[in-house]
């Protein structure tokens, strides 16, 4: 089965370590898709709970996933992988920031095969309504 990928590109008015900040959060997170998360495991540094080998878990009840923070390169990048539960794999979501002087450009890319025929293109098209749903509205939160 073909990877598919998926790619949102924002700018947001606020500077980079905010923007970082709000990311960082799982609940902040899962919002910019209209989800609910939990963390279920710190990271491997106790200064940074969300950081590399967080694992947050989305969504209810048997339909719930688990996800792995991979990298977590302050202030400039996010790499994230389905670490349990997702009709997903070989998934990595990779969130890269750059200052630019008036605010803070996100360029967030998610790749993944689905474990059925058609399902990859599927949930891609379902991220993408979900993100324009909800994505904006939680980056105005943050905005100066």
């Amino acid at each position: 089965m073909a990877q598919r990928e998926v790619h949102f590109h924002e700018q947001i008015n606020a500077p980079i370590d905010r923007v970082f900040e709000f990311l960082a959060d799982h609940q902040n997170f899962a919002a910019l898709f209209g989800g609910r998360c939990t963390r279920i495991k710190p990271g491997d540094d106790a200064a940074e709970p969300n950081g590399v080998g967080s694992v947050r878990r989305i969504g209810p009840g048997p339909l719930a996933f688990d996800e792995t923070i991979v990298v977590f390169d302050r202030p400039q990048r996010i790499d994230y992988t389905i670490s349990r539960g997702s009709p997903l794999k070989n998934h990595l979501g990779s969130i890269r920031l750059r200052n630019t002087g008036a605010g803070t450009e996100i360029d967030y890319v998610i790749r993944a095969e689905g474990r059925l025929p058609g399902l990859g293109a599927l949930a891609g098209h379902a991220l993408a309504l979900a993100w324009k749903a909800n994505a904006r509205k939680q980056f105005a939160k943050i905005e100066a």
